[in-house]
């Protein structure tokens, strides 16, 4: 049967989504030694990844089969090839079979899918449970995770059939088996039990040898008993159809196809069923003791058709319908201090920010145990802190403050942890590095510290528009002081003609920066004129910094206009100044006093230039 492109456009938009999906599919299907359809079969496995009943849909990670000999092994591995995903490919886990086996219905198969799941094989055993048939136990690893909690026994069986005292003592001494192999492994370990056990009811001793206590091995039941009769009809597993023809029939009557947990798989920790996701594929609890293909399918919500489909390719694939459970992934924490402090003031108030999450991708967040985590700070960082990380992108944001009152090098360390189980990424340690800085020193002085002085300048009149510069300093600056900031400077009230030219310089070490005003000499008088000014500073832009001024007079001594041919800078033009403009005489590259033209000769033209200011 063809696989429905709605679906797996369904479930390719689901794995857009989340690629890596965090919960773990599993399902056990009795084939009846395919002497159904393989086709239908099949399609059957096309319907185990796509099952999207309980709101989410991902391809199964780990399949048990029962009743496969070994003849049929190869094509059981092809139609589970055949039925996979686009990018889904798996691998037989240990497959082990004998003459007996063969006789008496087939082994047990199981596939694990690759990048997700895998087998530990030193963990394999067969045991036998009777009947000629043996219990295969399989040792099966979460990728990615190194916790042991994260692994898990999977036992696939297939007890005894029919009614009868006999069959049920069969089944009672298989289950006898199965459990003393469990109550060995270590307390606390994840335990699947699946397989076709024929039990008829609930009260029958094997399935309560199955659940009893004391033991490791204890089995527990995520679905209500009893499970006999029509109103329990959304429990059964066989037989799907009404007819024999090599396969069992008399409709969806009985429950023999289970999936038990031991008690860490229940809990809701760590590896663990999610609620509500058992279910026995394609049984819409309404073909109590009729094929359940008989008449209308209503597995699937408002799909008659898909759920129609699939209901035929149940029953000509099988005499069983396939087991289904999801089981949520131990979480994987990881956290980060996505800002290290760097470089700061002393006495700065600074904190530092450190994220967790819950790294996974999922199809439902039910799919991962919720993070819980706890994170401790030592050195020099302080403080606790605790709460429940969320799943990527999201993630829970704590602070802890930072030691800023020694100067120099700092260190500390956040350890964030998690006490859930089979965690991945338990412990976290996250370094903190830093620098504590003095503050910047503003000073007009280049080793002093001076908030205030007098420059000193002299100009001209009617000689332009002069500069003033005002050099500021960050004395005693090293590695473990702020760089200084000059961020404006104003003037106060006084006389006319002096202006800021320039008043900002940023990252001021060990060179100084320079404020730069003006002032217009033009029809000033000869004499002293005096403007205050204050220089804003602060340090550089780093948590702690603050800020200050510093304060200047600008003091101006304006002497009287130069006359062109003065060369004394006597006041006069005369026969002093001639002699000196002779000395020039001739080629004399600038700056030349005598050049009064600036063309770098002294020659007839510079002369008459003095000669016209002859005084």
């Amino acid at each position: 049967m063809p696989r429905r492109a709605a679906c797996w456009s369904v479930l390719l938009s689901l794995a857009l989504a989340g690629a890596a999906t965090a919960q773990l599919r599993v399902a056990f299907f009795n084939i009846a030694g395919i002497q159904g359809s393989a086709s239908a079969i099949t399609e059957v496995l096309v319907n185990v990844h796509e099952d999207d009943r309980h709101g989410f849909a991902m391809p199964a990670d780990i399949l048990v089969f029962t009743e496969v000999r070994q003849s049929i092994i190869g094509t059981l591995g092809a139609l589970v090839a055949a039925s996979a995903p686009p990018g889904v490919s798996y691998t037989l886990g240990t497959f082990t079979t004998s003459g007996s086996e063969d006789q008496a219905g087939g082994a047990n198969a199981i596939f694990l899918r690759n990048g997700r799941v895998f087998e530990n094989a030193s963990g394999h055993r067969d045991i036998f449970t009777g009947a000629g048939r043996n219990t295969d136990r399989w040792l099966v690893q979460l990728a990615g995770y190194p916790s042991p909690l994260a692994s898990a026994y999977i036992y696939g069986s297939h007890l005894k059939a029919s009614t009868g005292s006999a069959n049920e003592k069969l089944r009672l001494f298989g289950v006898s088996q199965v459990r003393s192999d469990a109550d060995t492994l270590p307390a606390g370990t994840p335990i699947l039990y699946t397989g076709d056990y024929n039990f008829y009811s609930s009260n029958e001793s094997g399935y309560q040898a199955f659940i009893a206590p004391p033991g490791n091995g204890r089995a527990f039941d995520v679905v209500a008993t009893p499970w006999v009769g029509s109103a329990h009809a959304i429990k059964h597993t066989q037989s799907p159809r009404d007819v024999s023809g090599g396969l069992a029939g008399g409709g969806m009557d009985d429950r023999f196809d289970l999936h038990l947990f031991s008690a860490t798989m229940v809990d809701g920790a760590g590896l663990a069923v999610i609620p509500g996701t058992y279910r026995a594929l394609g049984n819409d609890g309404l073909h109590w003791n009729k094929a359940i293909n008989d008449g209308n399918n209503f597995y699937f919500p408002g799909q008659l058709a898909r759920s129609n489909a699939l209901a035929n390719a149940l029953f000509d694939a099988s005499d069983h319908v396939p087991v289904v459970v999801d089981l949520q992934l131990p979480a994987v924490m990881e956290a980060w201090i996505p800002a290290q402090p760097g470089r700061v003031i002393r006495l700065a108030s600074v904190s530092v920010e450190v994220r967790a999450w819950n790294a996974v991708s999922v199809v439902t967040p039910l799919g991962v145990d919720p993070l819980q985590f706890g994170a401790t700070a030592t050195g020099a960082v302080s403080g606790s802190a605790s709460g429940t990380a969320p799943i990527e992108p999201s993630f829970a944001s704590r602070t802890f403050p930072l030691n800023t009152s020694v100067v120099g090098v700092i260190s500390g360390m956040v350890t964030v942890s998690s006490p859930n189980e089979a965690v991945k990424n338990p412990v976290l340690p996250l370094p903190v590095t830093g620098r504590v800085l003095r503050p910047s020193n503003a000073s007009f002085a280049p080793s002093a510290d001076v908030d205030a002085t007098v420059a000193n300048f002299e100009v001209t009149a009617d000689s332009g528009v002069a500069l003033l510069e005002v050099p500021i300093h960050n004395p005693g600056f090293d590695i473990n002081q702020a760089l200084l900031d000059v961020d404006g400077a104003s003037l106060a009230a006084g006389p006319a003609g002096f202006s800021i030219v320039e008043a900002t310089a940023f990252g001021l070490g060990s060179a100084p920066g320079i404020v730069r005003f003006g002032f217009d000499t033009t029809g000033a008088a000869p004499g002293i004129q005096e403007r205050g000014a204050t220089i804003f500073v602060s340090d550089e832009d780093i948590p702690g910094a603050s800020s200050g001024t510093l304060s200047v007079t600008l003091r101006m001594t304006i002497g009287g206009k130069v006359l062109p041919g003065d060369l004394n800078g006597d006041g006069i033009v005369n026969g002093a100044d001639l002699g000196a403009l002779l000395g020039y005489w001739g080629l004399c590259p600038a700056p030349c006093p005598g050049d009064f033209d600036g063309n770098g000769v002294v020659d007839g033209a510079d002369l008459g230039i003095l000669l016209g200011n002859w005084s």
